[in-house]
């Protein structure tokens, strides 16, 4: 069964071909010592459909693009029908791309090319009040961490040589006794 291709409410007329482009979004990682690269799947882009099709007679023209400029320029999305999109799961497509030219020697002729995307709804924004909510916790974290110095103690560090004073003193008492040695040592080596 033969679907006429339908943007919205509208038929578009004179269709010559019609395509679809579909391919996954992969990014490769190099690494070092591995021979190749590392690639990770990011799932799949939206289809893109590639409509191409002319038209004869400045009625057909002038009706095309008054119709087709009023749904690009909206940029809504809007439904799409056609046989290439019953093995997919397109349902609504924003016009991307709008292509129009007319060709010298055949005055009478348009030619068009439409690019089509696969529209997906965007995720609801999260609730106001969890996003309230989690800010007034982490706010109140960084409270408890602002206090945290509170329950630190430093030491007095105005006069720090008390503790050096006395292992200086233990130091003394204990090359006190090296005097008479090195007189000894001295008089064993034949020093004045």
């Amino acid at each position: 069964m033969n679907i006429k291709p339908m943007l919205g409410d509208y038929e578009i007329p004179g269709i010559q071909r019609i395509g679809s482009v579909e391919r996954r979004n992969w990014v490769e990682v190099p690494v070092p010592g591995l021979k190749g690269s590392y690639h990770q799947d990011l799932g799949s882009a939206a289809i893109c459909l590639r409509i191409e099709g002319s038209l004869a007679g400045d009625d057909a023209r002038d009706g095309f693009l008054k119709a087709v400029r009023e749904k690009f320029l909206a940029g809504d999305p809007m439904d799409f029908v056609a046989d290439i999109t019953t093995a997919t799961e397109i349902d609504q497509v924003l016009i991307a791309d709008m292509e129009a030219e007319e060709v010298a020697g055949s005055a009478d002729t348009f030619r068009y090319t439409l690019t089509l995307a696969q529209y997906t709804e965007p995720p609801a924004p999260p609730a106001e009040d969890a996003l309230d909510a989690d800010l007034a916790d982490e706010a109140a974290g960084l409270l408890d961490a602002m206090q945290l110095p509170d329950l630190l103690s430093a030491p007095n560090l105005s006069d720090p040589t008390p503790p050096l004073k006395d292992a200086l003193d233990g130091v003394k008492s204990a090359l006190g006794g090296l005097g008479g040695a090195a007189d000894a040592i001295k008089n064993l080596f034949g020093g004045p």
